[in-house]
């Protein structure tokens, strides 16, 4: 089995939320955007949900209410967001609390069997 370390330090919380949702986009074949990936790591990095910190980000981000509103609608059929309460929220299984460090452990297992018939 090979084993590789990477060290990173980030600069803040929407750095770190911003580079762990573009790996799971990557591994999970999402194909997040940047602004997909900006809205998720901003709300993140305010500890608010996405319903919270929707305008702000319109402002900040300098974009649209429509834009944001596909983003939001594309990422709820991806199961990324859900609706709890009236309120759109990150989806649990997948928020960490981006104040930690955070180590993430991937494993690819190769299967011989399937290998082989996948030539």
């Amino acid at each position: 089995m090979l084993v590789q370390q990477i060290n990173k330090i980030p600069n803040n919380k929407f750095d770190l939320a911003y580079k762990y949702f573009s790996i799971l986009s990557v591994l999970n074949e999402l194909g997040l955007v940047k602004r997909d990936l900006q809205l998720l790591a901003y709300a993140c990095s305010q500890e608010q949900n996405i319903s919270d910190v929707k305008k702000v980000f319109i402002k900040e981000y300098n974009t649209s209410l429509a834009t944001v509103g596909n983003i939001i609608s594309k990422l709820y059929k991806l199961k990324v967001l859900r609706k709890e309460k009236k309120e759109v929220i990150i989806n649990p299984a997948i928020v960490l609390d981006f104040n930690e460090d955070i180590m993430l452990v991937i494993k690819y297992i190769h299967n011989k069997e399937n290998n082989e018939d996948n030539r």
